[in-house]
């Protein structure tokens, strides 16, 4: 969570370079605006949320479009900061203020704020458009302004362009999957998942030799998981490549993590199936059944 709010900061920060033209009536406003960003990118967040108080302070003066924005720049600040809910509060009140944004960074930076509320495909749908409307020109803006933002930028593309994939998977769409699991891991070549999830379209398509090679690629990528999915994921990746052994250990560890995690306990029964252990194979699939994961 952490290096999230650090990459919406670090992007906040560097949109603000762009220019802030939605305040060009306002001089006041832009005024407070600019200095919230400076300290901002300062590293004082705190004295951040002071200044835009003051410009919120301007509110009979403001469209709501403006006030969209200056709440969505304090939520930044308040996340950087700690304070998750204050921040949650001031995203869902530039969501409110602004409902039908008519311009890319206006859209950008909605989906910033609903990925941060839990909304990831709305959050998707926003960043869809924001591309359509030039996005990309800003994102370019934006890598010249300020190159340490590239790394947080690239990966979090790579993680809209992962969870896009997944979803068109699920439909049966491989194609446009495959597509987009590509996409993944052009903006970032050790995203684990990207290459898995690969390697099951080409296993699917008779190409073995790239499954392997993919599989293994999503082990070699992320040596020391630390979330339940990232060993799940590599767990899989070790059992299509053939370390059973070491798939039970990644899978046994993913459901020490989280127990909840229905889809770990169908995979494990199935690495034990495959070891000959069919009573620890059943009682994980007893197990899978309680969270409605059927075993295939």
């Amino acid at each position: 969570m952490k290096k999230l709010y650090r990459y919406l900061l670090l992007t906040a920060v560097a949109f603000s370079l762009a220019g802030h033209t939605a305040f060009a009536s306002n001089k006041e406003a832009k005024h407070f605006l600019s200095n919230g960003d400076a300290k901002m990118k300062a590293g004082n967040p705190k004295e951040a949320i002071s200044i835009y108080n003051k410009a919120i302070d301007y509110e009979p003066k403001l469209s709501r479009t403006n006030l969209s924005e200056v709440y969505f720049k304090r939520g930044y600040a308040k996340a950087a900061l700690g304070d998750s809910e204050g921040a949650r509060e001031d995203y869902r009140m530039s969501i409110q203020l602004d409902p039908t944004p008519k311009d890319a960074e206006a859209y950008y930076n909605r989906g910033i704020a609903k990925t941060a509320l839990g909304d990831s495909e709305g959050a998707q749908v926003d960043f869809r458009r924001a591309s359509m409307l030039g996005y990309n020109n800003a994102r370019k803006m934006l890598h010249a302004k300020d190159t340490k933002n590239i790394p947080f930028d690239a990966n979090f593309e790579a993680d809209i362009y992962l969870n896009s994939g997944k979803e068109k998977l699920d439909k049966g769409d491989q194609k446009n999957a495959l597509a987009d699991f590509n996409k993944a891991i052009e903006y970032n070549n050790r995203l684990a998942a990207a290459y898995f999830y690969r390697g099951m379209i080409e296993r699917t398509n008779g190409d073995n030799q790239g499954a392997t090679a993919d599989f293994k690629k999503a082990i070699e990528v992320d040596p020391t998981p630390s979330k339940a999915e990232a060993y799940y994921i590599r767990g899989r990746a070790k059992a299509n490549a053939g370390d059973n052994e070491g798939a039970l250990k990644d899978l046994t560890k993913a459901l020490d993590l989280n127990p909840a995690l229905g889809e770990a306990y169908t995979y494990r029964g199935k690495v034990k199936e495959s070891m000959g252990d069919r009573e620890g194979a059943s009682a994980d699939f007893k197990k899978a059944e309680k969270f409605n994961v059927v075993s295939k």
